[in-house]
């Protein structure tokens, strides 16, 4: 990944091909099935698509955006940062971020899980996506334990927002669900999380 000191910005896509969830290894379908199933027993069918929605909008949107600052946060130090820009194909290299697994933890208040999740990153020039540069994958990525904890976002023990507040994570944060809804903020943890354990690896190339 020696190319990436020499860059000033890297596009970032996000996609998520043959994605699996849980132990049991569900594919997309079947594990939102399953899930809105789950809800609609516990509250109702409206409330279950209601969650179907949102987890389509934070894997198009949030996520991506979750990872990138939380990469850009982690590196802003080294000798030579670079900056980490989603869905900007104008730029010379692309970062692809694979997500294969899912599984999104639980607080059940005498045990919890965090939110897991696997990753493979890769690069390659914006113009031909065919020839991969460099690859690493990511196993078993575990989100923060406080599902409001992100690394690049200040929150005050009271819940009031810090000085680097960002609207779209405002409005995220707003639907703090859980049981029988799988925890979206917590699988934002993850991605969070795993941003900044690659932002780690990146130290040796940027640092």
């Amino acid at each position: 990944m020696g190319f990436l000191a020499a860059q000033e910005k890297v596009n970032v896509v996000f996609t998520y091909n043959d994605l699996h969830f849980n132990a049991d290894n569900f594919t997309e379908s079947e594990f939102l099935q399953y899930i809105k199933e789950k809800i609609a027993k516990k509250l109702n069918w409206e409330e279950a698509l209601d969650w179907e929605e949102k987890h389509f909008a934070a894997k198009d949107s949030i996520y991506p955006r979750i990872f990138v600052e939380a990469l850009n946060n982690r590196i802003k130090n080294y000798d030579h940062p670079i900056e980490f820009v989603w869905n900007d194909p104008s730029l010379k290299y692309t970062m692809k971020v694979q997500t294969d697994w899912m599984y999104f933890g639980y607080d059940a208040g005498i045990a919890e899980q965090p939110a897991k999740g696997n990753l493979k990153i890769s690069f390659y020039e914006t113009s031909t996506p065919e020839k991969i540069i460099s690859e690493i994958e990511v196993e078993r990525a575990e989100g923060f334990n406080v599902i409001n904890n992100f690394s690049f976002y200040n929150i005050s023990y009271n819940g009031s927002i810090g000085i680097n507040s960002k609207v779209w994570l405002d409005k995220f944060l707003e639907a703090n669900e859980d049981h029988p809804k799988p925890s979206l903020i917590r699988m934002g943890t993850m991605y969070d999380k795993a941003a900044v354990r690659f932002g780690m690896t990146l130290k040796r190339v940027l640092d």
